[in-house]
């Protein structure tokens, strides 16, 4: 590993001096290793993308349907065959269209990849300081570091001053970095602290690095070939459409093969049952299903949208439902990103606590008193010792806050302690920076030498953790003055620190002196510091779990923090595993912890979110994985659902299937409620779409064996399919989500829409109702009007006023139907508010009936006729039996779980 060579073997490994290259070499290494970017996939065509949306398995299905239709109507013109074509395939357009539209702007990571690479790059080339395109960047050139620049390729420093570095594009943590000369204890290159890395921000100092990495050999450039290669998992409603279409496919060809034989063995003609045959088959086929699916999709994705939820791509929506496991982030997610001082501890025993969490809230300090002293008196004795920590702790900072403009620049830690100090009035802005002594992993602690404006004695303010600070101290500040600092008095401190520590809190240490060394310091207190979770968090958490789904924190801080945090908001923890230990695992032995243990991961690397996806969907989890930086979009992408922070990198939001615009887990998990309530939804649709199929296939077969008229015309069946059908579905489509849904385990992914159940009662229950309800209306008002069976020779208008029963026999039903269907398991009369929409789409149907009764335009194109009002009264029996009936099969539905629960 080049970084843990002498910087003098760099040198000589790359063929490179302090100076920089020769402009010689430049055009050889740019020959040689290309130039310095990301290799972008090919772009999409997306003229061909649009036409992939005629292509799946549902449009094919509606798309041969609609050909047959046009070959029937080829042999038997006039019987409306070719209108339903039409409307077919006037259906898959407006489908595949707006579906397209939903997809359009996925799956550009590549181009939000190449807007984060700095375009411009200061090098130094025959020891001549140049600006050059960062593309040109090559292995041995010297990158000059300045504060406010973005690096252009992975180099090794051999000058530092001060430098941080922000690598939260790469690894996730806000938390600026400092780098020097020494790769400290790092196994691997992103953990060296004498590298930099492309993308990666500098907010402070400067310095000089020699380039050993550009393009796809760069960290960056890495995971962005990992975010390429990893494919984009199947969802489970699209498997799901796959296997409706197949099945209903195969009902439709075998129902139009039985009775094709049917009518050739009974002496119709090889011509008429050919045609009865097609026309048998587009009569099975729901040409209404899928863009009422879509449409409730997008209806979901909306009311999403408003609970901070941004759904990308429409098939995303029911996935949510499925969820088993969510692996979230911690910053940001389950906290609120906000490291704060929540607390202090003095020396003389006092505790402090402030009011106010956020940066910019107003709050205060409050005592809770000392060892024989009121929180009054420890207040007026010990404010102004607890106003010099702060004072302290401020200044030995290089962060800025802006309290008018709300906005904040530096390390998050630095910043609480500005807001503290704040908070305490503390004074500190007026100081004369002397002299500073940087932090670093191994020091633990900084130190900067002040001395106040106009004058010339000198403080040293130290900061930094408490084994680091606290042997450095030989005395404490007490209310009277110094203190000797004894070993009572040590242990005293060292219990308080302990004590924080197991509160979740980062302590941080205190100390100054009068004059320059970090040496012979004053102890004067501890500061506890946390990035607060979130409100609610905990009872989402809670939640997740009675809705039999698994929570797993995946963070790169230290698992100390990470295991209080966790422990904090609820999380179920029976062991914490670090990246390290990942690596020395097998692939069984973290499938097995997986599957049989709650983990929590901490100090985590994209690839190894990546493999804990990977592994947890070979257990057969459905993942959703959340990521805000570019190190997560390889995981995201391989997810069952990729959730990207809003405040995320363009990388991840365009890489994960939903963006949660205010970073909180709460949405997670109002989202993952409405997935549920989506995929319950649309096996109520189904089996409501389906059951208006039975009363157009049966009055079909009926005509062909009986001597009748045709009960049904095509133009009615479409009627039903593409017009009356719609509105009350997508009430269906956007019923809130029912009581118990959060407390049932999630979707299987063997579980199936088109099921046993929805069969049941869509095609033998409902369904057959219906078709009852219009064949009683059809034959009910032929008989009660003098018909004789057998008499196929009737006028036109009379023909049309039975057809007009039978279709109103269907539609009737289907406005019962669909106020039955509102819930999968719950009786009708205990729901809560009511479906707008839904009463919205039946009084819809009632226009549509009134149109086809009264209005004669509309007659004209459906083929209905008027109707006298004593004969509608056959049409009150059949919706009143088939919604009594079904709210009676939910009952013993409900009576049968109920014995077996308690079995």
């Amino acid at each position: 590993m080049l970084f843990k060579q002498p910087i003098e073997k760099v040198f000589a490994e790359v063929k490179s001096s302090p100076k920089g290259l020769h402009n010689g070499e430049i055009d050889r290494r740019l020959r040689d290793f290309g130039p310095n970017q990301i290799a972008q996939t090919k772009k999409k065509d997306y003229r061909i993308e649009y036409l992939k949306e005629y292509i799946s398995f549902f449009p094919i299905l509606l798309e041969v349907a609609g050909l047959l239709a046009l070959v029937a109507h080829y042999f038997q013109p006039g019987e409306g065959n070719d209108i339903l074509a039409y409307a077919v395939f006037a259906a898959v357009f407006i489908n595949a269209t707006f579906t397209f539209w939903q997809k359009f702007k996925a799956d550009k990571a590549m181009e939000a990849l190449l807007k984060l690479v700095k375009s411009e790059a200061m090098v130094l080339r025959d020891g001549e300081t140049m600006t050059i395109d960062a593309r040109d960047v090559v292995p041995g050139d010297i990158l000059i570091l300045s504060e406010g620049d973005k690096v252009a390729a992975d180099a090794i420093l051999f000058e530092s001053n001060d430098l941080y570095l922000n690598l939260s594009v790469l690894n996730g943590e806000s938390t600026p970095s400092l780098r020097n000369l020494n790769h400290g204890d790092a196994t691997r290159e992103l953990d060296a602290k004498n590298m930099v890395f492309a993308g990666a921000a500098i907010t402070n100092g400067n310095g000089l690095a020699v380039v050993v990495a550009t393009g796809e050999a760069t960290e960056f450039g890495k995971i962005a070939r990992m975010t390429a290669e990893v494919g984009k998992t199947e969802t489970p409603i699209e498997k799901e459409i796959k296997h409706m279409t197949k099945i209903l496919t195969l009902l439709a060809l075998g129902a139009g093969v039985v009775f094709f034989l049917l009518g050739w063995f009974s002496d119709r003609g090889l011509l008429i049952s050919a045609i009865f045959a097609l026309s048998l088959i587009v009569a099975n086929v729901p040409e209404g299903l899928l863009p009422t699916i879509t449409l409730s999709l997008s209806l979901a994705s909306q009311r999403m949208a408003r609970r901070q939820a941004l759904i990308k791509n429409l098939n995303s929506v029911e996935t949510l439902g499925s969820a088993t496991v969510i692996c979230s982030d911690k910053t940001g997610t389950l906290t609120q990103n906000e490291m704060t001082v929540q607390t202090a501890w003095l020396p003389n025993g006092c505790g402090c606590s402030v009011t106010g969490k956020g940066y910019y809230e107003d709050g205060e300090w409050q005592f809770t008193g000392e060892p024989g002293r009121s929180p009054h008196e420890s207040k007026s004795t010990t404010f102004p010792t607890l106003q010099r920590v702060l004072q302290l702790a401020a200044i030995n900072t290089h962060a800025q806050v802006d309290y008018k403009a709300k906005t904040s620049f530096g390390d998050p830690t630095e910043i609480a302690l500005l807001v503290a100090a704040q908070k305490a009035q503390a004074e500190f802005g007026d100081w004369e920076k002397v002299k500073e002594y940087a932090f670093s992993s191994e020091r633990k602690m900084m130190s900067t030498l002040v001395k106040p404006a106009g004058e010339y004695k000198e403080s040293l303010a130290v900061k930094g953790a408490l084994e680091a600070v606290l042997p450095l101290c030989n005395h404490w500040q007490g209310d009277s003055g110094l203190q000797p600092l004894d070993s009572d008095k040590i242990a005293e401190i060292n219990r308080q620190n302990e004590k924080m520590a197991a509160q979740a809190y980062r302590v941080l240490a205190i100390a100054t002196k009068v004059g320059d060394g970090e040496n012979d310091l004053v102890f004067v207190g501890l500061l506890g510091l946390m990035d607060p979770p979130r409100n609610g968090v905990k009872e989402a958490v809670a939640q997740c779990y009675s809705a039999h789904i698994r929570v797993m924190m995946i963070t790169g801080d230290n698992p100390i923090t990470a295991r209080a945090i966790g422990e904090k908001v609820g999380l179920k923890i029976d062991e914490v595993l670090t990246g390290h230990d990942l690596d020395h695992l097998g692939d069984d032995q973290l499938r097995g912890k997986l599957r049989d243990k709650h983990l929590l991961f901490a100090r985590m690397a994209s690839a190894q979110k990546l493999r804990i996806a990977q592994l947890l969907q070979d257990n057969g989890e459905v993942v959703a994985m959340t990521g805000d930086g570019v190190n997560d979009s390889p995981a995201l992408k391989k997810a069952d659902i990729g959730i990207a922070m809003g405040s995320g990198t363009d990388v991840a939001k365009e890489s994960g299937d939903m963006i949660l615009l205010d970073d909180n887990f709460k949405s997670i998990v109002a989202a993952v409620e409405e997935g549920r309530t989506v995929y319950f939804n649309i096996k109520k649709l189904t089996t409501y779409i389906l059951s208006s199929n039975v009363p157009e296939i049966v009055p079909y077969i009926l005509s062909f064996f009986l001597k009748i008229p045709l009960p049904l015309s095509v133009i009615q069946i479409l009627l039903i399919d593409l017009g009356t059908d719609q509105l009350p579905g997508l009430g269906l489509g956007s019923e809130k989500p029912e009581k118990h849904i959060m407390k049932r385990p999630p979707v299987g992914k063997d579980e199936k829409i088109l099921d046993r159940e929805v069969f049941k009662r869509g095609y033998f229950m409902n369904g057959m109702f219906e078709a009852g309800a219009a064949m009683f209306a059809f034959l009910g008002f032929l008989f009660l009007t003098g018909w004789e069976y057998g008499d196929l020779d009737i006028s036109d208008e009379y023909h049309r006023q039975a057809m007009t029963m039978t279709l109103l026999g269907a539609i009737t039903c289907q406005m019962a139907n669909v106020f039955t269907l509102r819930s999968w398991e719950d009786s009708l009369w205990n729901l809560q508010g009511t479906n707008k929409m839904i009463w919205f789409g039946v009084g819809t149907e009632v226009f549509f009936v009134l149109l086809i009764l009264y209005a004669p335009p509309v007659q004209t194109v459906f083929n209905t006729a008027t109707v006298p009002l004593e004969y509608l009264l056959l049409l009150i029996p059949f919706p009143v039996m088939l919604l009594l009936n079904h709210e009676w099969y939910k009952k013993r539905q409900r009576d049968k779980w109920a014995n077996y629960a308690r079995a």
